[in-house]
């Protein structure tokens, strides 16, 4: 009964949304949810996906030709299922994706730049355009990929991965991650992968010194003596 009137609730949403043309946005609020279909299309075109409750994915495709955001109590269910995002892509907290494909590309911005902030881990993403769509990472944007990053442009329309926000931009990788990169330029801004662990190379104390310093002395001086022992012995 619960799910049902969540189901009802999240529809009614879409239905206001859907008649109200200048908010041009779809809400799901908390304690509601959006379902795909197994195998099922979900295309809300130009309107944007404001997901504050439970996105079911199950091999089905939620398509959406411009910006998504996910709140901080939004949830992702479901595995093998698309999430296809044509605008910015943001969250208000931590979102794990599930066993599903996340693929930012061309929509509906006129822009051709696209954004991607907040906190994700991602099984699998895909940046594509064949426009030479710029990719933009604000710096503190926390991403991690544990499956395939794929980053794929078309020929003579490279996409553009930059930071903002005046430092790094990093999209870690998990163990294990793979990269596929296909007429794509990366800024000097944007890493991808976690930079190398520096080495600390042990070092020495003063004591530790000034102990070596007396040892290697001490070794000097039984050579010496061992040296004069021997030419005493042959006088004798």
């Amino acid at each position: 009964m619960q799910r049902s009137m969540s189901r009802f609730l999240a529809g009614l949403a879409m239905a206001f949304s859907l008649c109200a043309p200048a908010a041009a946005q779809i809400s799901i609020p908390p304690g509601s949810s959006l379902d795909v279909p197994v195998g099922g299309v979900v295309d809300q075109g130009c309107l944007s996906l404001d997901m504050q409750g439970t996105l079911n994915l199950s091999g089905g495709t939620l398509n959406v030709d411009t910006d998504v955001t996910f709140g901080s109590g939004a949830i992702v269910t479901g595995s093998n299922g698309i999430i296809s995002v044509g605008g910015n892509l943001i969250s208000g907290g931590s979102i794990n994706t599930g066993n599903n494909n996340v693929v930012l590309r061309d929509g509906c911005d006129p822009g051709n730049t696209s954004q991607i902030s907040g906190s994700f881990v991602f099984q699998n993403l895909t940046l594509s355009s064949t426009t030479g769509r710029t990719f933009v990472i604000p710096a503190g944007t926390n991403i991690t990929v544990l499956g395939t990053l794929t980053l794929q442009g078309a020929p003579g329309q490279n996409i553009q991965l930059v930071s903002s926000g005046g430092g790094t931009a990093v999209i870690n990788l998990g163990p294990g991650a793979t990269v596929n990169r296909t007429n794509a330029t990366v800024n000097g801004g944007v890493q991808i992968g976690a930079a190398a662990a520096a080495t600390n190379i042990p070092t020495l104390s003063e004591y530790g010194l000034m102990l070596m310093a007396l040892l290697m002395g001490l070794a000097a001086l039984w050579h010496q003596r061992r040296a004069t022992g021997a030419i005493t012995n042959r006088r004798i």
